[in-house]
């Protein structure tokens, strides 16, 4: 990782710490628990959508995924009374699958990826609303999600994602070619699936209306925010825990003062800017 990357992650610290501080000195202190269990949850989706750009297979359907994998688990559970813990795996094991279905289309077609994951997603928003019909579905094992601890283990996991790809080595066998389209695809989805169970478990119901394209631009933006190149030739160590702990930190004081939601889908926006402009700056220091 250059010194610059290292600068622009420490830049991303001192906001995520000053956005904290704001929130204690601003609001209720338990609104920093609610932003760090969101930070975890929404973590895993944005953690899988940056392993895509890695690899150079940007994963549009993240958003899609995580919302249809919540909806399976909760229909799954109580329509057909399979045991949550089981639901759950199947989840995931699907939405990997799903990941090496969308490979081989991007392999065998020579298809970018984007393209390839943008199909998949509108399959995956149809198949969740078929699940819900347009009835929120309740789990009867709710309120099981960690919290806090849900946000460390996100961290403690993208973290060491960021050191692993840091080793030539590695970039080298899973950067590219089948390793990296099955990789970048497969394990992505997988990741977002486990996010939009863990989105599940802390709000205990499924709901029709999925947030997909919404969850998948907060990813986006999270991710080129922590600094990844949006090539997949360059990325940080902890820019993508920093990137979604700003944002949510943002949401967080938004939605705490009132404002109207499309105040926060501007920010996202905005960011998504930013980062772009971020990382060509980025670019040429490091080639400078």
């Amino acid at each position: 990782m250059s010194t610059w990357q290292r600068a622009w992650e420490g830049v991303l610290g001192l906001l995520a710490v000053l956005g904290l501080a704001l929130v204690l000195v601003t609001t209720r202190s338990e609104l920093v628990l609610d932003i760090l269990a969101q930070t975890g949850q929404l973590g895993l989706i944005v953690m899988g959508f940056g392993l895509s750009l890695r690899t150079g297979t940007p994963n549009l359907a993240v958003g899609a995924v995580a919302s249809v994998s919540g909806a399976f688990v909760a229909f799954t559970t109580t329509a057909a009374g399979v045991p949550l813990p089981l639901a759950m795996l199947l989840a995931l094991v699907l939405a990997g699958l799903a990941g090496v279905v969308m490979s081989v289309f991007t392999m065998v077609l020579s298809a970018p990826a984007w393209a390839v994951s943008l199909g998949a997603a509108v399959v995956c928003e149809a198949v969740a609303a078929a699940l819900l019909d347009g009835r929120t579905i309740p789990l009867a094992t709710a309120g099981l999600y960690p919290g806090p601890l849900g946000f460390a283990v996100f961290a403690v996991i993208s973290i060491a994602g960021g050191l692993l790809w840091t080793r030539q080595e590695v970039r080298a066998d899973l950067g590219g070619g089948w390793p990296g389209a099955v990789l970048g695809l497969a394990g992505s989805s997988v990741l977002a699936a486990a996010g939009g169970i863990a989105l599940l478990m802390r709000l205990g119901a499924a709901t029709p209306g999925s947030q997909g394209l919404y969850t998948t631009v907060f990813a986006l933006a999270a991710v080129l925010l922590g600094g990844t190149s949006p090539y997949g030739e360059r990325a940080g160590v902890a820019g993508t825990v920093l990137g979604v702990l700003i944002l949510a930190i943002a949401q967080g004081l938004l939605a705490y003062f009132g404002a109207p939601m499309w105040v926060f889908v501007l920010v996202m926006g905005a960011v998504v800017l930013i980062g772009l402009g971020a990382s060509r700056l980025l670019d040429a220091l490091r080639t400078a």
